[in-house]
Formats: C-alpha cells, structure tokens, sequence
C-alpha cells in the first residue's frame, strides 16, 4: 500500500512537472524535463533499492513495509531535497551596469 501511495505521488509530480514547463517555457521544454525527472526517478529507485538492500532482508520487515517501500520511501526523501533546488522558482534578476 505504501508503494501505491509513492507511486500515485510520482505520478502527480511528473503531472506538475510537466504543467509548470509547459505554461513557463514550451512542450518541448516540457517533454524533456518529464522524461528527465523519469530518469532520475528508475536510477533513484534502483540505486536505493541496492542501499536498502544491506540494511532490510529481502522479505521486507511485514507485509506492509516491504522493502520496496523502504527504498521508495528513501528515494521520495532524496527527490524531495534535489528537486526543491532543481525546480526552485527563484529569478536572478539580471545587473544594470
């Protein structure tokens, strides 16, 4: 259930993504920032799952925390901090000289 609710998260953040490039830039801007965070998200995944994987067996501690929820959870954390300096919305306004 947990990996649902990370799943169906990902799925709204890939949405806004894709929405705030689209409004702000163009659809290919839009395009490739999607298929960016995609790729971020399958090597994330992969590489946390391995991390996890010295630290939770491989049956997980129940049925509830597997541990794909585990390296979901890990990975959810480790965007949460790239991606607020990523996509942040600050402007550096450009100097008068």
């Amino acid at each position: 259930m947990i990996e649902v609710i990370l799943f169906y998260g990902h799925a709204v953040f890939f949405t806004w993504v894709f929405a705030k490039n689209f409004v702000e830039e163009s659809f290919l801007s839009s395009f490739l920032s999607t298929i960016f965070v995609i790729v971020i998200f399958s090597v994330g995944w992969t590489f946390s799952a391995f991390v996890i994987g010295f630290i939770i067996p491989d049956a997980g501690m129940s049925r509830i925390l597997t541990k794909a929820a585990f390296s979901l959870a890990l990975l959810t954390i480790l965007e949460v901090i790239f991606y607020r300096f990523y996509f942040s919305t600050k402007k550096v306004k450009p100097s008068i000289s």
